[in-house]
């Protein structure tokens, strides 16, 4: 028994014609597809970035500007260490300065990691990024633990004139030191993770003007 195939109606040579251009169109239909993704996906990585490099632009500022204070904070500490250990024991100073620390934010960076925009970054800048903002993390609980310090040790000034609380001081003050240099360290790292990543500080987000200089006044 012989089996026939049809033949196409107008002959295999248009079937096969007919058959590549459906296969063509589809090709096309696909890379255009790929295309319009590839433009949205870079469009929503371009947006991401973005908004990350406004944050840390900011967190940059921020940092010169806790930086900056450096100076005269540890001139404070050494003028309190001093007045406590010299200073009569009736006295104690009610309003004493503190610094004005400014905190980093990380907002941003926490949409980062569940945005599916995130996994389109290359691989090295995502690390740059996860980088930077552990540093900034570190950074924030180096602050946290610095200004807890200041308002100990305000708080044992205001009350100087009670013994027990003169006592206190030179304790705290070497713990403030101690916060400082910690915060100084991750800071001068953290630096160095935005000049990696082209990230330059903007202090438009610094909503006052902080004198930097202030705490090197006399006590």
């Amino acid at each position: 028994m012989h089996f026939h195939l049809p033949k196409p109606l107008h002959g295999w040579r248009a079937f096969v014609g007919e058959v590549g251009i459906i296969v063509i169109g589809v090709l096309i239909a696909l890379g255009a597809e790929q295309v319009v993704e590839a433009l949205h996906w870079r469009s929503e990585v371009g947006e991401l970035r973005a908004a990350m490099r406004v944050e840390l632009s900011a967190d940059r500022a921020r940092t010169e500007e806790n930086l900056a204070q450096n100076p005269c904070m540890l001139a404070r500490l050494d003028a309190i260490e001093h007045w406590a250990s010299t200073a009569s024991q009736g006295a104690r100073i009610a309003n004493p300065e503190r610094p004005f620390l400014w905190n980093d934010h990380s907002s941003t960076w926490d949409i980062a990691k569940t945005s599916p925009a995130a996994t389109h970054l290359g691989l090295r800048e995502r690390l740059e990024y996860a980088g930077a903002y552990d540093s900034i993390a570190n950074e924030q609980r180096y602050l946290f633990d610095e200004q807890q310090s200041w308002e100990d040790l305000v708080a044992s000034l205001a009350s100087a004139n009670k013994p027990q609380n003169r006592d206190l001081i030179e304790r705290q003050v070497e713990i403030a030191r101690q916060h400082l240099e910690a915060r100084e360290s991750n800071a001068r790292s953290l630096l160095r993770r935005f000049d990696a990543l082209g990230v330059r500080p903007d202090s438009g987000g610094i909503a006052i003007s902080v004198d930097v200089r202030r705490l090197c006044r006399p006590l």
